[in-house]
């Protein structure tokens, strides 16, 4: 048995995979700068 996908379903699929892949990297970009933000000086401290 074939079954038949249409393609504006496929495209919303894939659509939809890379807004939530951009998404989850927003959501950590944000959380590295806020982590450097408030624990900068303390991991630098740790390095000199």
């Amino acid at each position: 048995m074939s079954t038949q996908h249409d393609p504006l379903e496929f495209d919303q699929e894939n659509a939809r995979f890379a807004a939530t892949g951009l998404a989850v990297w927003l959501a950590l970009t944000v959380l590295a700068i806020v982590v450097l933000l408030l624990f900068g000086p303390a991991i630098s401290a740790i390095f000199v």
